[in-house]
C-alpha cells in the first residue's frame, strides 16, 4: 500500500500523535524536574595569616542540584546546564567547580599499526602535438613493490563529561554535564562557586537556572526536541550571622505565601471550558505584555493606567520572583486581587531587606 491512502494514513497518524501529546502534556509531568534548596549558608574562605589585610573577603557557595528524569526519557536526555548568578547586585567570580572534564571508555593508550604497499616502476608517457589531444601510456613494474609498516600509540578519543566557565562578564558561572558509560545525569550533584565580596557582606539572593536538552523519536524517523528549563531564586546568608539568617527565612516564607496566594486566586478565576485560553502561546503573551508596558495600548497611557484582569500575564508571580525587579509589582498592582497584592508586597519587602545585606 504505497498510494495516496498510505500517505494520508501517515499524515493522519503524525497529526494524531502531535495533538494527543499537546493535549495530554498539559497535565503530565515534564520530562525532567529539578530541585534546589530553599536557602543556602555560605562560608568565608579564610586567607593565610601572611596575607595582607583586605577590604574584601572570599565566600564559597555550594549549590546542590537534584534532577529526576521520567522513565520514558532517561535515554533521550543528553545534556544538563546550570547557570549560577546573582538575582540582585553583582560580584566577581574568584573560582568555580567542577572544572571542565573529558572521559573515554578506553583506558591507557591505543596501539596503532599502519601498513603501506608501494608499487614502483610506474611510468607514464604523454604524446601530444596539440593541447586538445593527449595520449597516456602506463606501465607498472610489480617486481619493485615495497612493503612498509609503522607502529605507534595514540590517546583515545575523549568525550566531554563536564564543561564549565564564567558568564555575565565574570559575575556568574555555567556548568554543562553530559552522560557517559559510567556517569548518569539523573540524581544529585553539587556545583561550587566562590565570589569576592565586601568585608561586611552578609547575604543576598542567588539565581539558579537549570536546563535539560535532548531528543526523542515520536514516529518512524520523526523526532522532536526536548528542552526543559526551570529557574530558582535562593536566598543565601553568611553562616553564623543571625541577622542574615532571619532575613533568608523571611524571604522563604514570603515566597511560599505569595505562591499560595497566587495559585488560590487563579483557581477561583479559571476560564470556562469554551474559553480559548486552554492553549497558551508564551511568546505571544510575553510580546503583548511588553507592548502594554511600553505604553502602546489603551491610548498610550502606560503601565500606570487602570486595566482589566485579562492583561495579567499567566506567569506573573514567577516573573516577579525571578526577575528581581520590584517595579514589576507596581506595573500590575491595579489588576491584582487584594490577597495577592498583600502577599506580593510582603515578598518584595523581604527581598529588599535581604538585598540590603549585599553591601
Amino acid at each position: 500500500m504505497r498510494g495516496p491512502a498510505f500517505v494520508f494514513l501517515c499524515i493522519f497518524l503524525v497529526i494524531s500523535i502531535c495533538f494527543s501529546g499537546a493535549s495530554s502534556g498539559i497535565a503530565q509531568k515534564p520530562p525532567v524536574e529539578f530541585d534546589v534548596p530553599a536557602m543556602l549558608s555560605v562560608y568565608e574562605i579564610v586567607p593565610p595569616e601572611s596575607a595582607p589585610v583586605s577590604p574584601y573577603k572570599t565566600i564559597e557557595i555550594v549549590v546542590p542540584v537534584t534532577s529526576e528524569i521520567q522513565a520514558a526519557d532517561r535515554k533521550h536526555i543528553n545534556e544538563f546546564r546550570f547557570d549560577i548568578s546573582w538575582n540582585r547586585k553583582i560580584f566577581p567570580v574568584v573560582d568555580y567547580g567542577p572544572r571542565s572534564q573529558t572521559t573515554s571508555h578506553i583506558e591507557g593508550l591505543i596501539a596503532v599499526e599502519q601498513s603501506h604497499n608501494s608499487g614502483g616502476g610506474i611510468s607514464l608517457n604523454a604524446n601530444s602535438d596539440k593541447l586538445e589531444v593527449l595520449t597516456l601510456n602506463g606501465k607498472a613494474d610489480l617486481s619493485n613493490q615495497k612493503n612498509s609498516r609503522k607502529s605507534y600509540q595514540e590517546i583515545p578519543e575523549h568525550q566531554t563529561l563536564v564543561a564549565s566557565g564564567t558568564i555575565k562578564r565574570g559575575t556568574g558561572a555555567f556548568f554543562r554535564f553530559h552522560p557517559s558509560r559510567t556517569e548518569t545525569l539523573e540524581g544529585g550533584r553539587e556545583v561550587v562557586i566562590a565570589y569576592r565580596v565586601a568585608r561586611n557582606w552578609q547575604g543576598g539572593v542567588l539565581r539558579v537556572e537549570c536546563r535539560a536538552t535532548g531528543e526523542r523519536r515520536i514516529f518512524g524517523n520523526l523526532t522532536e526536541p526536548i528542552d526543559v528549563a526551570e529557574a530558582f531564586v535562593v536566598p543565601v546568608h553568611m553562616a553564623g550571622d543571625q541577622q542574615s539568617l532571619n532575613a533568608a527565612l523571611d524571604f522563604v516564607k514570603a515566597e511560599n505565601d505569595l505562591k499560595r496566594s497566587w495559585h488560590s486566586s487563579r483557581a477561583t478565576n479559571k476560564p470556562t471550558k469554551n474559553s480559548h485560553s486552554a492553549f497558551r502561546w508564551p511568546l505571544v503573551e510575553s510580546a503583548m505584555e511588553n507592548f502594554h508596558l511600553a505604553g502602546f495600548s489603551q491610548g498610550r497611557a502606560g503601565p500606570s493606567q487602570k486595566s482589566n484582569s485579562s492583561q495579567l500575564p499567566n506567569q506573573w508571580v514567577h516573573r516577579l520572583i525571578q526577575s528581581g525587579d520590584d517595579r514589576y509589582l507596581e506595573r500590575y498592582q491595579s489588576v491584582l486581587p487584594n490577597s495577592v497584592q498583600n502577599s506580593a508586597a510582603v515578598f518584595v519587602s523581604a527581598r529588599q531587606r535581604l538585598v540590603e545585606l549585599s553591601k
